[in-house]
Parts: C-alpha cells; sequence; structure tokens
C-alpha cells in the first residue's frame, strides 16, 4: 500500500497500525477503529486552525479631511481601524518598530494618509501577534508594498542595568498569550506606566517619546511591569532656562527617573538598528473585499 503523506500509523502519536486496512485511534478518554482513508480528529492539537494570517474583510481609503486627527483602535473583537495614517506609520504597526526603523520609498510615504477599517475572524480580541501578519499581507496587495530588512549603525542610545541592579519586577498579569500588554503602555509629563513589557519595547517606547534612537543592551529577558513618576511642566522648565531646549530638559527629567526608580539607564553611544527598507510602494486607491 503506497504511503499517504500526512497520515502515517507509525508517525503520528496516538494512532497504531493493526491488520489490514483497520487502525486504532487512541485519545485519553476513547478508542476509534476506523478505515486509514477517514479524516480521524486525533486530538486538540491536530484539530486547531492554524491562525489566520489574512483580515476577513477591509477597506482602505485615501484620507483628504484637512484635518490632523490620527486615530487607531485594535478591538473590540477582530475589529482593525486606523484613520488619518501615513503608509509609514501602518509599516510601523505593522513590524514593530518606530519612525526611525523605516527608511526608503517615495515622499508621499510620510504625507499622505489612509483610512484602514477591517475585521478578522478570531477568537476572542485582536492581538498584537494576531494583527501584524494581517497588515502586513493588507499593506503587500493594497499599496503593492515590498521591503527588505537591514541593519545599520547610528549615533543613539542604550538602555542599559545601572550600577546599583534592575528595580524592576516580573510581569504579574501578563497576557494568557504570553504577549506584551503594548498597547497599555503611557508615558507623559508625570510618568509612565508599561505592564507586561519587554526591555526592547522599553527602549523603544521611551526613545520614541523623548524623540531619540535606542535599544535594548540590559540582557534582560522576559516581561516586566515597569513604572515610574516624575513632574515635569514645560511651561515653568521653558521660564526657567529660556536658553535650554525644552526636549533636553524633558530628557533630563526622565532619565533620572529611569536611573533612580528603575535602576536602568539610557547611555550615549554609536548602535546598531534593524531597519525595514521600503523597496517599492504604490498609492492604495478606494477599495473594499
Amino acid at each position: 500500500m503506497a504511503k499517504q503523506s500526512g497520515y502515517n500509523g507509525e508517525s503520528i502519536p496516538g494512532i497504531r497500525r493493526l491488520a489490514g486496512e483497520v487502525l486504532m485511534v487512541r485519545s485519553s478518554s476513547i478508542a476509534w477503529i476506523v478505515k486509514p482513508w477517514l479524516v480521524v480528529a486525533v486530538s486538540q492539537v491536530y484539530s486547531q486552525p492554524k491562525p489566520s494570517t489574512e483580515f476577513e474583510v477591509a477597506s482602505v481609503r485615501p484620507n483628504m479631511a484637512d484635518d490632523r486627527i490620527v486615530t487607531i483602535n485594535v478591538g473590540p473583537g477582530g475589529r482593525f481601524t486606523a484613520r488619518g495614517y501615513t503608509l509609514v506609520l501602518l509599516l510601523q504597526r505593522a513590524y514593530g518598530v518606530m519612525d526611525w526603523n523605516v527608511t526608503g520609498g517615495p515622499a508621499w510615504i510620510r504625507s499622505d494618509r489612509f483610512d484602514v477599517s477591517a475585521k478578522a475572524n478570531v477568537s476572542g480580541n485582536l492581538t498584537e501577534h494576531e494583527l501584524q501578519p494581517m497588515l502586513r499581507r493588507l499593506l503587500a496587495e493594497r499599496f503593492r508594498l515590498k521591503v527588505h530588512h537591514a541593519s545599520e549603525q547610528t549615533p543613539g542610545y542604550a538602555l542599559v542595568v545601572a550600577r546599583d541592579g534592575p528595580k524592576i519586577k516580573a510581569a504579574a498579569d501578563p497576557l494568557p498569550s504570553g504577549e506584551e500588554r503594548q498597547d497599555e503602555f503611557r508615558m507623559n509629563f508625570n510618568g509612565l506606566n508599561g505592564p507586561a513589557i519587554s526591555m526592547p519595547t522599553l527602549a523603544r517606547f521611551v526613545a520614541g517619546k523623548l524623540g531619540v534612537v535606542a535599544v535594548d543592551d540590559t540582557g534582560l529577558k522576559g516581561l516586566y511591569d515597569v513604572k515610574a513618576e516624575w513632574k515635569f511642566d514645560p511651561e515653568q522648565s521653558t521660564s526657567r532656562r529660556p536658553e535650554e531646549d525644552l526636549r533636553e530638559a524633558w530628557r533630563f527629567t526622565v532619565f533620572n527617573a529611569l536611573q533612580n526608580q528603575l535602576g536602568l539607564k539610557l547611555v550615549a553611544k554609536k548602535i546598531t538598528i534593524q531597519t525595514i527598507v521600503v523597496d517599492h510602494a504604490e498609492k492604495a486607491v478606494a477599495s473594499e473585499n
């Protein structure tokens, strides 16, 4: 008898070949006698569908509004919407990178804005892990986007552990899937709060808020709950130091809080960053599926 690919009694746990064409399929609670040409649910592992890599329905339209409104929403359920997003902003979400990670491409990818509305067939709320491959595929289809990965050296900052060691705790409430809670990260003039976040993501998010480029060099693996508090008044800082750039004063405040409260430091140095290079892109026209 010819060997059937993907259905072989010697290669799948729980299946034992008997005489002739009869197979015995065992699970923890049941045993079935079946013919080999029948499709058998051997266990929950074999019956689980693979995660989808595309949206069930999606709409992409140029945003012609004369405003600066930019919003994005993930969920509830499998819904994803972005309003007033440039292609570079969509790329950042699709690949989990910052603006400075995206290079190349025509000038319009940073200026022309688009509205995206899509729905995914997922169980529960759409997660970042599920969203990213779907969004990458959508961009490739609607914008004819082609990219490649590269790396380059640039002046920036490295997030490192301070001399007295880290003062952060392992995440108390990570998502059931083990993913980060990236959408819950908050940072403003009063402090930062990032539950269940990794060090590379912390370095990326803090650097983005401060207008610098940074990578993780802490060596700390896993997810952590990070929280720091500070008070920064932009108006007061400007009145006290009119000659000083406001952003420099802002960075000074954050750098001190990171070191004193979290046991982490941002150290200026030459760093290697990973980049997404845009090789080709075309403006999306109004389209739905």
